[in-house]
């Protein structure tokens, strides 16, 4: 008879167990659930950064070699030498589209990624002085799935251009 005690004991044991083992796993699977969103949320605004930083980067350095650079409303023209000794425009703006981006020459340098929109806030640039050898120039990109703003300004000073 002791082997039917003891079989109804491990059975007690295990009834008593069961809830604490499925609010282990509920805890555990709440905390993987919420790892993995903010590691969505973490690289999606890292994704933002280094869309603002390298649209800025190409910016700046089509600037610091221009011979000329025309700021048309919204639109940042730069005449550059080229290979040949050419001169060439490249033409910077921001689009009207529901995800706004930065385009060079009609081709998006900004926008979506994988793991969220990137939406480009502000697009500025203007002439730090009178003789249009400087330029300011300020980015302003939002992730619209964690509502981070990541805002980059820098001046440049023309190198190719002549005082």
């Amino acid at each position: 008879m002791s082997d039917g005690r003891q079989k109804g004991a491990a059975l007690l044991e295990l009834a008593a167990s069961m809830p604490m083992i499925a609010a282990l796993s509920v805890a555990l699977g709440t905390a993987f659930i919420f790892g993995v969103r903010a590691y969505i949320f973490l690289m999606s605004d890292w994704a933002l950064q280094e869309q603002v930083g390298y649209a800025m980067e190409r910016m700046v350095m089509d600037l610091r070699y221009a011979e000329k650079a025309q700021i048309e409303g919204k639109r940042l023209r730069i005449y550059c030498r080229g290979v040949g000794g050419s001169v060439r425009s490249v033409v910077y703006e921001r689009t009207n589209e529901t995800v706004p981006r930065i385009r060079c020459d009609s081709q998006p340098l900004t926008g979506q990624s994988t793991l969220g929109k990137i939406a480009m806030e502000e697009f500025e640039a203007t002439f730090f002085d009178s003789r249009e050898q400087a330029v300011f120039l300020r980015l302003v990109g939002k992730n619209t799935l964690t509502d981070q703003t990541y805002t980059l300004e820098t001046m440049v000073t023309m190198m190719g251009k002549t005082p």
